[in-house]
């Protein structure tokens, strides 16, 4: 029998249905193994608190418990296979993305025409260059 709908009963917001769903995940693969708690704590920190204040709790944390959090979810085989595992890893990476701030883009050291000359080369050149001296001309 199909549940009635209470105009008074308020309805889960996205972020909060995200939020569970990982929660759910995060608990589907460390409740089969026993001691799985002990050894991934930071998961399973992470499992009640997407339960309880939902994905908001990323941005709370901080960075080096962050980084822990992802290295843990790296090492679970389940998270390639997991739609939820997959968005709380996305989540998680880019959180700590805009924690590290703008990065400097590189500037090579061969910007002024000064420092870099260029020209073509002939074949024999390149063979002088080697130290065979008898170059013969590439066939075709």
């Amino acid at each position: 029998m199909a549940e009635k709908f209470n105009p008074g009963q308020t309805t889960a917001s996205p972020d909060a249905l995200r939020a569970q769903a990982m929660s759910a995940a995060l608990k589907s693969v460390l409740d089969p193994v026993a001691g799985s708690r002990k050894v991934l704590m930071h998961l399973a920190a992470l499992e009640v608190d997407l339960r309880r204040h939902g994905t908001v709790v990323l941005g709370k944390v901080g960075t080096p418990l962050l980084v822990k959090i992802g290295q843990e979810l790296a090492t679970l085989p389940a998270t390639a296979h997991s739609a939820p595992l997959q968005d709380l890893m996305a989540m998680l990476l880019a959180e700590l993305d805009a924690r590290s701030g703008p990065r400097r883009q590189f500037l090579s050291t061969f910007a002024s025409s000064d420092k870099l000359e260029v020209s073509e080369g002939s074949h024999t050149d390149f063979m002088n260059v080697l130290g065979g001296g008898d170059a013969k001309t590439p066939k075709p």
